[in-house]
Order: structure tokens, then sequence, then C-alpha cells
């Protein structure tokens, strides 16, 4: 608004209640501004106020969120006084007409009356095969949908193509394929069958797919990164060329996958080809989010891991030049954000969109349905031409879908098929010329090129086979008990409805009718005073409260001191990290804490293989980091017993700091280990990292990265005072829904990028494996 309207008076509504509720006072005294700005969230939320308002007109950004008529968002705002409204979307129609329906009625409800939709859909939903009803809907749509495309606002944007590449399946994937269509279960080890269950086939079917280590307890253990992780999957053995193929000619990659799981094993892959990466999804901060984006914008990266829908809108990479997805969205509208990260305005070099599918499987059926919804959208939009120049078709749109080429790699890779060596990359995905695609000589599509719809009609069919035709006895035994159990739901229903209302009603107190009560009418100012009076109070009543609090911690404080003295206890709990002197980074944290990361090499994490209980280390002291919760009860398994092998100290240390309450979340004992087998050089120490809580029950929760984060910098202090290095496992990796990624960032951020040599261990992944306690040879 400042930009292109600088003579408009513009105001911001957002803000806590308080601070809302001084802007409406503001605003209903002065009305002195031309546009109010605000997001979806507070206008719910203060509709009433908003509705006082008779507004001229109301624009609404990614108004797609307006799709579904029984939306909350699109029944509020239709409530609005507005004489016009002004929708802005680049996705108008996603799956279906209702949906352009639902826009229409909100632009126009005289014309296109809620009662109509299903009229609408029915009246249109041919509009593929009929031309005349496709020019029918061209006509009613002129005057309301105006269309702006990249290629009018930036004529100079280069062009966009798009590859197709089908892939086989390795056996270990045809295998669990099978296995899951016929609902075996025994194919699965007995752990991971209680898991799985199958109950959802396609969300089953797409892991399979995608790579078989997605299922728990297929991968071999102890785990350790090696090249069965790209041969077990047909689809990672083709990235694995094609990313060998674009590393060697410069290009840069958007990557991405709809699992989080997946993105998971493309980052050990990652690590283990030695490829540059970052990495975005859902379960990543928003501050580590900005810094990838910033990292990959400004350093030579070569590949961005995305979760579809996490990284598929908001973001500007267009650094990379090449968006690979390895699955499918069902919604294409989701691809095609996602692919726009790097094809938008600021793009100066051609950009290539290369999808892999596995032929013959589940996601042929996905893509299939998610193109023709794009032609859905292309007959409906491209086809009315419906832009501010002449009404000539556009060429360009009709080669939209038609430049989508497809190659059937699918023999070349698999396990009957030739060796993948023999796959010439460059006649399929495109000429490449000093890091950049050629964009004026598309590829000819290959000779494996194949649409074979026919005799597929859903995702039970498999290499000729209906899976579907005769279900199992366990599935009929499961369909059975679903009956039965909805009968017994529907007449206990029933007669708890036929009880309540038998009841009689129910009367309740309030004001005779009537009655009324007499408001006093206060002047602003007094207003202002009583606000002002409530906030001081408020402020008090904290006050009082905070210095309560610290009496409290004092006291408490004095009696553990007096209780430690009494029973000849000291702790081993490092300092707060907040009593840092300055300087004692030397420069490096403000760096770090900025992580611009300068020095790429000031960064290094050594990645080895091993016991992290028996550390590589030299001349140098050494820091084992091990995370505990707590309790004060000491574990089994895993490093617990590694270390109890090693060396009776860290139960006995640990377990009395429980018993004197002295393990609280951030907590970090420190203190050298009894080495039994003591190394010619330095000393190793145990740093016991408390980052999870147990409740009275017992439940143990997930490590808090909060708490993670203090230890790590105490860490920091210590190794840097002693100079020493730190050895870490994979904290948490086996742990359901943690960000090994986030911790990643955390040891880069305040270890390697300051200085101290840091070593991460790969360990068994099984939540029943055992730690290995005889170190591997280590690998980069």
């Amino acid at each position: 608004m400042e930009r292109f309207a600088p003579g408009l008076s513009c105001v911001t509504y957002a803000g806590d209640k308080e601070e809302r509720a001084c802007l409406q006072q503001d605003l209903q005294r002065t009305s002195r501004f031309n546009v109010l700005l605000t997001t979806y969230e507070i206008c719910l939320k203060d509709a009433a106020f908003l509705k006082s308002f008779s507004w001229n007109v109301l624009v609404v950004d990614e108004a797609h969120r307006l799709k579904n008529q029984s939306s909350l968002l699109h029944k509020t705002l239709s409530e609005f006084s507005v004489v016009f409204s002004l929708l802005l979307t680049g996705t108008p129609i996603q799956n279906s007409l209702r949906e352009l329906y639902s826009l229409l009625s909100f632009v126009e409800p005289d014309l296109f009356s809620k009662e109509q939709a299903d009229d609408f859909v029915q009246r249109y939903q041919d509009i593929e095969k009929e031309s005349r009803s496709a020019r029918e809907l061209h006509k009613l749509l002129q005057p309301f949908l105006l269309r702006r495309v990249k290629a009018e606002v930036a004529a100079d944007l280069p062009r966009k193509t798009e590859v197709v590449m089908y892939h086989g399946m390795s056996a270990l994937q045809k295998k669990y394929y099978k296995a899951i269509l016929m609902k075996d279960l025994d194919a699965f080890e007995n752990e991971v069958a209680k898991k799985v269950k199958l109950q959802n086939i396609l969300s089953q079917l797409r892991k399979c797919v995608d790579h078989p280590y997605l299922f728990d307890g297929v991968e071999p253990e102890p785990f350790e990164v090696g090249d069965h992780l790209i041969e077990a999957s047909g689809k990672l053995r083709l990235l694995d060329q094609l990313l060998a193929f674009l590393y060697s000619r410069g290009h840069r990659v958007l990557l991405f996958s709809q699992m989080t799981q997946m993105l998971d094993i493309l980052q050990d892959y990652m690590d283990y080809r030695g490829y540059s990466y970052e990495r975005v999804d859902g379960s990543v901060r928003g501050e580590e989010r900005h810094l990838a984006i910033k990292n990959f914008g400004q350093q030579p990266i070569f590949i961005f891991l995305l979760s579809t829908r996490a990284g598929g809108v908001g973001m500007n990479l267009t650094a990379a030049d090449t968006v690979i997805f390895v699955d499918s969205d069902f919604n294409p509208q989701n691809d095609l954000q996602a692919a726009a990260r790097a094809h938008r305005i600021g793009q100066n070099k051609s950009v290539k969109v290369i999808r892999l599918l596995g032929r013959d499987t589940v996601e042929e059926i996905i893509y299939r349905k998610a193109v023709s919804k794009l032609q859905l959208t292309s007959t409906v939009i491209e086809g009315g031409h419906l832009t501010l120049g002449a009404q000539k078709p556009s060429a360009e749109a009709d080669l939209q879908l038609s430049e989508i080429l497809k190659f059937g790699l699918d023999k070349l890779l698999s396990s009957e098929g030739s060796t993948v060596d023999e796959i010439d990359l460059e006649s399929i995905v495109g000429t490449t010329r000093d890091g950049q695609w050629v964009s004026d000589v598309l590829p000819a599509a290959g000779g494996g090129s194949r649409e074979r719809e026919e005799g597929r009609n859903h995702m039970y069919v498999f290499e000729g086979k209906d899976y579907s035709k005769e279900p199992s006895k366990e599935d009929r035994a499961s369909f059975e008990q679903l009956v039965n159990l909805q009968k017994s739901l529907l007449e206990k229903t029933s007669q708890e409805g036929r009880s309540l209302r038998n009841k009689g009603s129910v009367l309740i107190p309030g004001l005779a009718e009537g009655s009324t009560k007499r408001k006093q009418i206060l002047s602003p100012e007094e207003l202002e005073n009583r606000r002002k009076k409530r906030r001081e109070a408020a402020a008090k009543r904290k006050k009082l409260m905070e210095e309560k609090k610290k009496k409290k911690e004092e006291v408490e404080h004095k009696k553990k001191m007096a209780w430690w003295e009494a029973n000849s206890y000291q702790s081993f709990c490092l300092p707060s990290a907040d009593s840092e002197p300055e300087g004692v980074a030397d420069g490096a944290d403000d760096r770090a804490g900025e992580l611009g990361f300068e020095d790429p090499g000031s960064t290094s994490i050594k990645y080895v293989s091993g016991d992290v209980t028996h550390p590589q280390a030299g001349a140098e002291d050494a820091v084992i980091v091990h995370c505990v919760d707590d309790s004060g009860r000491w574990g089994r398994g895993g490093l617990f017993t590694a270390l109890d092998t090693r060396s009776a100290e860290p139960r006995r240390i640990y377990e009395l700091a429980g018993k004197m309450k002295d393990l609280s979340l951030g907590d970090t004992l420190l203190f050298p280990i009894d080495d039994k087998e003591s190394r010619d050089k330095g000393r190793d120490l145990l740093a016991l990292v408390v980052a999870q809580h147990r409740d009275r029950s017992g439940t143990l929760s997930g490590i808090k990265m909060a708490a993670l984060e203090e230890s790590l910098r105490k860490i920091f202090l210590a190794a840097k005072k002693r100079k020493a290095s730190v050895h870490l496992p994979r904290i948490g990796h086996a742990t359901k829904g943690f960000n090994w990624y986030g911790t990643e960032r955390l040891i880069r951020k305040h270890l390697a990028a300051r200085g101290i040599p840091t070593y991460i261990y790969y360990f068994p992944r099984s939540k029943a494996g055992t730690h290995s306690s005889q170190p591997s040879s280590a690998s980069t």
C-alpha cells in the first residue's frame, strides 16, 4: 500500500485483544482511514465489529479459502455490507465445478444462489466432452473472471517444462506390494504387523513404491548407511542417477515428497553421497525455516528437501532451476504451487520439473486423476481466454499439457532389465549447458513411453491380476464386526435420544420478562482512566506474584542446600550458560546465532560409524553426550546398557542426583568416566543431558528442544574450557515425531560452528536393537 497507493490512509488491524480494543475505539471515533488490512483469523474473531462498517470494496487474497460455501469464512464474509468484492487466487478451480460455483456465489449471490449449486454442477459436468456447454460456461464467466498469467506480467520469464520418468520396483518392493494388496500380515515382521494393520491400503501402497524401509523392521539391523539404501528402491536408484547427472552439470534442485519419513531416508542418502542440502517440513520451526531459505539463496547448496504441503507456499527459491517430485499429491494444484517456488518472478533460468512415477503402481492412478483435474481447469479457465488482451487463443496454453513428456524406464530399473548405467539421461530430461537447461530444444519422448490405462482402473490391479475380487477371511470378519458395532451404536444413540426427549423442560432463572438494566454512559476519558487503573492493578499484582515466587524459590533453595550439606552431596550440574563471559566465543557465536556460516568448513560435523561410548578422539579430552529424563531412574538397553558395561559411575551419579532432586529440564551433569580401557591420550567425560520429563504415571515425554538447546550451550562452555571434542549419538532418531534435522542444526549452531570438534555416531534404529559394543571402522 505504501508503494502503490501512498495517498491512501492504511490501518493494519492486528495485535492482541487489548490492542485491538484500542484500535476499535480509535476507528469508531475518527473513521479516518481508506484501507483496513487484517488476517482471516482476526476477521473471524472480530466479525461483529467489522460488520458495523459499510465497506465499498472487499479484497480477499488467497481466495481459494472460500471454495466451500459451508465454511465459516465464507458465511462470515458474506454477511458484510460490501458494494464490490474482488477475489484474488491462483487456483479458482482446484478439484470440481462446485468450488468454482462457491466463488461465483460469493461475488454475486443474487445471480448464483447457494440452492442452485447442484443445478450448476449437473449442467456443466460434461464440459470436457461437449464444446457447446463449454462455450456457454465461458460466456457466463466472462464478466466475473479476469485472468493474469506470469507470461503477461513478466514476459521475459524463462519457460518451464515437465518430464515424467517411469521406473520399476525392486524385488523387495514387489514382495511387500503384493503382500499389502493381499492383506498378508505374515509377510511383515510380527511387531510391524501389529502397527501396520494395513487398514489404509492406498497409503501403504504409496509408501511401498517410495521405499520399503518406510515400514519398520524392513531395513537391516544394525543400521548402517550403504548401497543397500539405494538398491532397495527402484525410485531411489533412478533418483541416484538423476542427481549425479544434475550435480556434475552444476544444477540446483528442489526435491519434494509427501512424506516426512521419506525425507528422513533421503537425508540419510544425501549424507551418504556427500551432497550439501537444506530441509524444511512441518516439524521445522519458523526460525530454522527462514534460515534454511536464506542459506539456500546465499550459498552453493545442491539440494533443498521439502515436504509438498509445508514447502509449497510462501517461499522464493529461484536459486534452483530443477524441481523433482519423488511422489505426487492428490491435488495437482499443490504440486503446481510447489513448482512455483522456483518458476516465479525473479527466475532468470529455464526450469525443469521432473516427476518420478512407479510404472503399473498406484502412483499411475493418482497421476491420471491429477491430470484429469488439471484438464478440467484447462477447459474452464484456459479455454475461455479470460484475459485483458484479445480473444485469440493462446498457443502456449494449448501446449501446456502436451509438453508433459513421459519416459518408461521401468525395464531399465527393474531386476529383469538392464543396468542404470545404460540410461542416457541427457536425451531424456533435456540438453544442459553451463549449468542451465537449454529451453529452445525439447527432448523427444522415448520409446518406452506408453499410456496403458485400459485394464487398470483401480489400485488393486498389479501385474495383470486383480487382488480385489477375492476378499480374505480377515476382511470378512472385520466387516461383520464393523456392521455389528454400528448397529449397537445406533441402538444406544436412539435410546439416549428418547430418554432426553421424555425429560421435562428445564427452566433457567434470569431476568423477568420486560425487565431492563440501565447502562451507565461514560465519556472516552473516563473509559481510558478505568482501563489505565485496571492495567496498573494488573501490573502490581503481577509484580507481587513474581516477588512472592522469587522468595519461595529462595527459601526452597536454602532448604535444598542445607539438605545437600547434611548428606555431603555435591552437584555435578554445569552452571547456567547465561553466565558466559563476554568474548568467550571470539565472535563466532554472533555468526552462529545468525547462522550465516560464512566459512562452511567451520560448521562441519564428522559422521562416523561406531560406538559412541568409546569415542574416536586424539590427544584432547572427549565429552560423550547422552539424553536422560528427570526421574532419576536409569534405563535399560541402548546407551544405558553400553555405559553400564563401561563404568558403574553413570548409573550411581544419575540415581543419586535424582534422589537429591538435582534433575531439572535443561540441566547437564558432567563427570569423568572410570575408563577400564583408558586411552593413551586425553580422558573421557560423560554429559548427561536432562531433556525429557516423566510424569507421576510414568509416561515419558518427547525430547524438549528448548532443554536440549540450553544443555548444548553449557556443553560448549565446558568443552571450550577443557579443549575437548564432543561425541553424540543421533539423539532421538528413533523417537516417533522427533525432528532429527532440527537437532542436527542445534548441534552445528552451538558446537561445530563455534570451533568444537563434533562427532555424530550411527547406531541401530530399532527400538529393541542393542547398542553395538564393538566400534566399526569410521566412515565420513
